[in-house]
Formats: C-alpha cells, structure tokens, sequence
C-alpha cells in the first residue's frame, strides 16, 4: 500500500537528507554511555552542576557494544546507536552534551535512552537530528533538553513503552525564533505508548521565550497514553507551541484520538495550518492555560482560532465520531462482457477498509478487497469486476458490507 504524504511540511528535506545519510554506514555501531567516567577528570560523581556534564565526543564515556565504529572516534554518530541509562546516578554530572565536542557530530541514528527525567540528552550548540528514539520503561521520562535556542529533529520512528520529554530552555541565547524547531518528521507513524511531555522550561520575567514544536507527520504522537503541551504558568513563561502541518492531516492525524489524552497546559497553543482537522476523542482534552494546576475539559465539538490555544487556520473536532459506516450507492452491472459491481459509502481520508460480500448475512469470511485506502472527501467509491467471482455471479442475490480495517498503518 502506498501513503500519500504531500510533503510540503518544514525540516522534511533536512530529515530525507539525514536518513540517506544514515543509511550508508554498514553495519553502524552500537555504544552504551558510560556513566562510570563522570566527573573523574574535574571532580566527583556526586557533585551537581554543569561543570561536571558529560562529553558526548569524549570516548571515554563510551563502551562499544557491537559493530564497526565507522567514524573511527570511539563514540556513537551517523548511523550508530547510542544507549543511554543514567538512572544510577541522575544528576548533572552524568546528564550528555554535545558541547566541547566535535562540530561534525551532528546526528546520531537511533537512541535507546532509560528515562531519568532529569536532562538525560542537552543540546546547547548546534542543530542535531535523532533517526529514531526508543524509550525504554521507566518511573521518569527520557529527557532530550535543547539549550538555547538550538534546533532538533526526530527523523524515524519514536518507539517503546517508556515517556518522552522534549523541553527547550532559552538560557545564554540571543531569543528563540520561530524557524527554530524541536521537528517530529519522518515517513512513518511513532508507536510510542508512554506518555510524552513538550515543556518550554524558559522561565525570564524580563524577557519571555518561545518554545516552538513541529508534528509534520501521520502518527506524530504514536499510541501515547498522555500528550502533555505546556510552558511556565506566570509573567516569566514563554508560549508553547505545538504545529501541526499538512503532512499529518491524513488517517489517524498527528494524534491519536483513541489513544491520547491530550492537556494544554499554561501558556500552551496548537498551530494549526490550513487543512488541519485535528481529531481528538470525546473527554480526551483539557486546558489550563493559566496554569493553575485544575484543567477542565473541552466539551464535543469542532474549534478554531476563535479559542485562546488555537492559532492558524485549521480546526480541531473533540468527539465527533465518523458517521455509521453506510453503503449509499450500489452500481450492478451485467452485460456481455461480464459483470461489474461499483460501492459507494462514506468514509474518512486515508482511513483503510474491507468490502466483504455475504451470501446470507452469516458468513462474511469473503471480501473482494481488504485493503481499500479511503479516498479525500467524505465518501469512497471502488469497483470491482465479478466475472471471474462465481461465489458471487453464480447467485441470485449477495449482500455487501464495509468494515474499517483496525490496523491503518503497518508496522
């Protein structure tokens, strides 16, 4: 089956250009980080502050696991794995920075992170691209923090049990401008089932900063149990925004919404771009824009920038089911040439469905296609040539139905 996905959305051909990038290396390396070094050349493991962070382009705080180093420099980039468990000892002598290394060292192809939600990844002095990030289960959430006013991308599939925190805090910048992203693209749909977090932890009375997210694609958000958009509550907080581009317009949305409880908390807003009609299920959605702490829920029904979280031009529809799955046009047709059958029913863009036949509304083991990619619009007509069926051109009457597939995307 091909997915359609116009990519018009922002960072895609920076995430193509990473992915090709990572697909060259073979067979890419797998580094476990090796918290066991921290603090050893300028102080103790359990000194707290940044003057005991960790190197990510220091080799001595990685072991390699398997696979060949293809950068020859002893620690994990391009398309080597990075695992990363700093719960032994979760402070900021051991929390991960790419400052003071290598300014090639710009991308990595997968991290397996055990979440400790306490800084476990810091992105301080350039764009930096993840292929994919798995989260393994844990109490606290794999914190992936970006410094100042650095970009970051989420070019593959976000995965595992476990939650994810992606914060950004403004400090030492010169000010978070909106081309200055934490970017989840990619072809293919997360699959997280944690709970994930976005938290602009800026927190300047004198000047507030921005923090700016980007879901640029189908199933940015995975089966996430929770979806959790928020900055500061008070005069020092900077807005939090999460867009939702085009490129995630399709099927399930960026979002869940059979999934995904989603809170707008203090500061927070959805950007929306033209197109965007975000779904989000009936008592799946709560503001707290002040941040008081109680959230209160968004009743049924369909929302635009009429609403202090919506900016942009597209919608968001709280419990609106799809309408009850209805055949509303049947075209049979026998002439010399055979026999042709030609359905209509209403449906959802993207969505998959089966068109299964009966011969006595018992038996609907038979389908004539079960993989039927819903068409734009709000309704779906395929035909089908029944010439060759004699389950079917052989009777005096069958009966038709349609069933959503499950399963929109495979895994």
């Amino acid at each position: 089956m091909t997915t359609k996905f116009p990519k018009n959305g922002i960072s895609f051909a920076v995430a193509l250009s990473s992915l090709s990038i990572f697909s060259q290396y073979a067979p890419a390396a797998i580094f476990e980080f090796n918290i066991a070094n921290a603090g050893e050349s300028v102080g103790k493991p359990t000194d707290d502050g940044q003057t005991f962070q960790q190197q990510w382009g220091t080799a001595a705080n990685w072991k390699l696991v398997s696979g060949e180093d293809d950068g020859n420099n002893g620690y994990p980039d391009g398309a080597d794995t990075a695992i990363i468990n700093r719960s032994a000892l979760a402070n900021n002598s051991t929390r991960l920075t790419e400052e003071s290394s290598p300014a090639s060292l710009v991308s990595v192809g997968k991290v397996i992170g055990t979440g400790t939600g306490n800084q476990d990844i810091v992105l301080k002095m350039r764009a930096f691209t993840f292929g994919e990030v798995e989260c393994l289960e844990s109490p606290e959430p794999f914190h992936i923090r970006a410094e100042r006013d650095r970009s970051i991308t989420i070019s593959g599939v976000i995965s595992g049990p476990g939650s994810l925190l992606l914060s950004r805090s403004g400090g030492f910048s010169d000010g978070v401008d909106e081309d200055e992203l934490i970017t989840i693209t990619g072809d293919t749909p997360n699959t997280i089932t944690g709970k994930i977090r976005l938290f602009n932890q800026n927190n300047k009375a004198d000047e507030p900063q921005p923090s700016y997210w980007v879901a640029d694609k189908e199933g940015a958000f995975g089966q996430a149990s929770m979806l959790t958009l928020e900055g500061r509550a008070g005069a020092g907080g900077g807005i939090a925004s999460l867009r939702i581009t085009g490129n995630a317009a399709f099927g399930e949305g960026a979002i869940d919404d059979n999934a995904t409880t989603v809170f707008i908390g203090a500061k927070g807003v959805l950007s929306l771009d033209r197109g965007v009609n975000e779904a989000i299920g009936e008592g799946f959605l709560f503001t707290d824009l002040e941040g008081t702490g109680i959230y209160s829920e968004v009743p049924i029904g369909t929302y635009d920038n009429n609403e202090a979280w919506i900016i942009g031009e597209g919608t968001v529809t709280v419990g609106a089911p799809s309408a009850e799955l209805t055949i509303t046009a049947v075209d049979y047709a026998t002439n010399a040439e055979g026999t042709t059958l030609s359905l209509t029913w209403n449906s959802r863009p993207g969505r998959l469905y089966a068109v299964r036949f009966s011969p006595d509304l018992k038996d609907w083991d038979f389908d004539l296609d079960d993989g039927v990619v819903g068409d734009d619009g709000e309704t779906t007509t395929t035909q089908f040539d029944l010439t060759d069926l004699p389950e079917i051109s052989g009777r005096t009457r069958v009966f038709f139905r349609i069933e959503e597939v499950t399963e929109v995307r495979p895994f």
